[in-house]
């Protein structure tokens, strides 16, 4: 299948560090609402205009907290047992970047700017705005304003507006609110967006509006959540306050008057609080909090507060930044990648990373298995405690996931859910949902992956042997030792290619499968050497193991002799192939034009499924076998999917093609800054994000984390003729580069690290760098 074209005209510059919205693009404005949002883990605000968007022109305002959501019956026509009952959403808050600029009774608004433009510092984390704008009387206003949401205090969010009178001395209006009125936004028949509105997940409890302070309380419709805003001002000298006004239910706006002199610049502060607490009874003591925290932050001022976030995001960059030659494009795309995964992380052990992260009201903000397949993996490498602290999350709902086990009518073992924030299921379509179990070995696969890059062992004995115990249980649950193939089979499931739905022995679910189960059995066979209590609290027996090793051993794993291929599914390769020949472009995604009924009827795929096990697999599967079924069934995919392209940028290098490789990994890197799926309007596509690094790292670096050490097998393409990255391993740091003709390994810290470079052993000590020929193997 071809792949999305790239955009024609960009509406944001090319450049390394940075994204710029040179002039007011009232078509884009959505897109860079999206774009140019900022986040800490915790809080997260879109890139909206602080005066609001023009009249008439489309926008998304959205702040929202992560792990914080309202929940709401899910209504069917017609129900059945065991359906997901509720709805989780990400709570959208109130926003409090509301400023307000008018002269002589006449409101600034970008549409009537003469210069307009904004900058996302991708270095320092910071939203930049200038304009110059004259009022119908001839006044002339320069605007400039920073914005953050602080790194270094999950609680803050902080910007600086700066005004200059250019031509005039005199009077100007400033209002500045803390707004839970604003409107919320869907798109009909596009279920990737959903549907979020303030009003609907919020109910007002209490505001206070002081000189010094707004304050708002609120409780979370359907769930156990409070949650308060705070605002305060520093404000220049002559600075006075006109008028306080919270007629407006919901929306707490204060009118101030400033005294320009012309020439100079005045400057104000705004300041604003986010927490929230479970203790639904008890809301004084948040808005107690709220106000301290406040006070905190007032005390610290706005360049200390700056100072502190620039500073993490300083260290951030010299421990996961990607460096590539020959196309900025593709440099920038790779940072803003980054700069999104890392402001979209949760950091606490009790939020996790949404579909879109922290940026819009898409998929309303769940987390998926995306989380475990695509971005613990590189968290594990980049920032590995950030990596812990999301499977972390996942391991304080292992209650609720036993509990969906049962409904599920599984006796034993936890089943995670497919769609969730607060760990019930989400899900209201179960042939794309629940039947999803591949969920469960997504998970094992991150506890593995996070273990083979930190050795922590810790880690396993806390929180991470449970949880596989728990999920490898039920396999045995679910799959049989079938008499008819002698195997153990797996039936009625969805794997990752959402265009087959509840089939027998998904290749994907059942490879994945037996990768948890010897896994599982690897740290059973360690907790036993070690004589842990472990085991025996979670009372796994001998027999239990015995089945997962025989699970393992006997995992029917499909191939066909006359195509020389792994079919996806039992029956995927005898249905009718589609029609992609008379299939209109703009009947793409699939998704949005047929039923699935007829989707599932055919040959045609949403995402990589099979390739996506060639690549988890790793050296289980021949290169020539991986070549073979990546040949058969890319033709098939439509690529409908975001998670999609960066699979096969990494299947195509592995296998020798850095042409097709490269191709796919400029589709994923630039996926939401040339928005190729035409949604980037309501969130980043996060997985696709990580999966950029991986197509790099893993795809043209050839990087394997395997238990014995760190395998790389480097093919750059001609367009990339050189790459740089560090790789955070097992309390190492290491930088890995290399051009056409050779790479060089170097430990910047740690202990001495043996690692492979085409199968040859490379030795290093701290402080030494080593190159060898790429294209040479011993």
């Amino acid at each position: 299948m071809s792949l999305h074209p790239h955009a024609a005209v960009r509406p944001l510059t090319t450049e390394p560090w940075a994204l710029t919205d040179s002039r007011y693009q009232p078509q884009h404005l959505l897109l860079h609402e999206t774009l140019l949002s900022l986040a800490n883990g915790y809080i997260g605000t879109r890139g909206t205009l602080e005066e609001a968007a023009p009249a008439g022109v489309a926008s998304c305002e959205g702040t929202y907290l992560n792990g914080v959501y309202s929940s709401e019956p899910i209504h069917y026509g017609e129900s059945a047992y065991g359906f997901a009952k509720h709805n989780h959403k990400m709570l959208q808050v109130a926003n409090g970047k509301v400023l307000q600029l008018s002269v002589d009774g006449e409101t600034f608004s970008a549409d009537k700017a003469g210069s307009h433009s904004r900058t996302l510092d991708l270095q320092q984390g910071v939203l930049s705005r200038h304009s110059e704008w004259q009022s119908q009387s001839g006044k002339q206003l320069r605007i400039a304003s920073r914005r953050f949401v602080s790194q270094a205090n999950p609680h803050v969010m902080a910007i600086e507006l700066s005004i200059t009178a250019l031509n005039f001395s005199g009077q100007i209006k400033l209002s500045s609110a803390l707004d839970a009125a604003y409107p919320g936004f869907y798109k009909k028949d596009d279920p990737r967006v959903g549907e979020m509105a303030i009003a609907d997940s919020l109910t007002l409890l209490s505001q206070q509006f002081e000189v010094e302070h707004s304050l708002m309380l609120h409780r979370a419709k359907g769930a156990d959540f409070i949650v308060a805003a705070a605002t305060s001002h520093v404000l220049p000298a002559n600075a006075t306050l006109l008028s306080q006004d919270d007629s407006q239910s919901n929306k707490l706006t204060q009118h101030f008057a400033l005294q320009l002199q012309q020439g100079e610049t005045q400057r104000l502060h705004k300041l604003v609080i986010y927490c929230h607490s479970t203790n639904v009874d008890d809301s004084n003591s948040l808005a107690q909090q709220a106000l301290q925290l406040l006070s905190n932050a007032q005390q610290q001022g706005f360049a200390a507060l700056l100072s502190e976030h620039q500073q993490w995001w300083q260290q951030f960059w010299q421990q996961a930044d990607v460096t590539i030659d020959g196309d900025i494009a593709l440099q920038q795309a790779i940072r803003f990648n980054l700069f999104s995964l890392a402001q979209s992380a949760g950091r606490n052990g009790q939020s996790n990373i949404a579909a879109k992260g922290l940026t819009g009201p898409g998929y309303d903000g769940h987390y998926f298995w995306d989380t475990e397949i695509y971005v613990v993996p590189v968290m594990s490498l980049t920032q590995p405690d950030i990596a812990r602290q999301l499977l972390s999350q996942r391991y304080s709902q292992l209650g609720a996931a036993r509990e969906r086990a049962r409904q599920m009518s599984h006796s034993h073992g936890a089943l995670y859910p497919w769609r969730t924030i607060g760990g019930e299921e989400c899900s209201a379509y179960f042939p794309a949902g629940t039947a999803q179990y591949h969920i469960n070995a997504a998970i094992a696969y991150a506890i593995r992956s996070y273990y083979l890059a930190t050795d922590d062992w810790a880690f396993m004995q806390q929180m991470g042997a449970e949880m596989l115990v728990e999920t490898a249980r039920l396999w045995l649950q679910l799959g049989f030792f079938s008499a008819r193939s002698g195997k153990f089979e797996i039936h009625m499931v969805t794997g990752p290619d959402e265009y087959s739905a509840l089939v027998n022995n998904n290749f994907y679910t059942n490879a994945m499968v037996q990768l948890q189960l010897r896994f599982t059995l690897q740290i059973t066979e360690k907790l036993q050497a070690e004589q842990s209590p472990l085991l025996q609290q979670l009372a796994v027996t001998d027999e239990e193991i015995q089945q997962w090793q025989q699970a393992a051993d006997t995992m029917y794993l499909a191939f066909d002799e006359q195509l020389q291929v792994h079919p996806q599914d039992d029956n995927f390769l005898s249905r009718q192939p589609w029609d992609f020949a008379n299939t209109p472009a703009d009947k793409y995604p699939l998704l949005l034009h047929y039923h699935p009924l007829v989707i599932y009827r055919h040959q045609v795929l949403k995402q990589a499924d099979v390739v996506l096990a060639l690549l988890l697999l790793d050296d289980a599967v021949p290169p020539a076998q991986k070549q073979r079924d990546l040949a058969y069934y890319e033709p098939l995919t439509t690529h409908d999917s975001s998670l999609s392209s960066c699979i096969h940028s990494i299947l195509f290098a592995e296998t020798g093609d850095t042409t097709r490789a490269h191709e796919f990994f400029g589709d994923s890197a630039r996926m939401d800054l040339d928005n190729h799926h035409a949604n980037t309007e309501f969130g980043v596509h996060i997985a696709c994000m990580a999966g950029s690094w991986m197509s790099l790292v893993m795809g043209f670096a050839g990087m394997r984390s395997r238990p014995d050490a760190l395998h790389f097998k480097p093919q750059l393409p001609a367009q990339l003729p050189r790459l740089s990255f560090r790789l955070s391993y097992r309390g190492r740091v290491l930088q890995f580069s290399a051009d056409s003709q050779q790479a060089s390994y170097q430990l910047l810290s740690g202990e001495p690290l043996t690692l492979f470079h085409a199968s040859q052993a490379v030795a290093l000590t701290s402080g030494q760098t080593v190159s060898k020929a790429i294209g040479v193997s011993v």
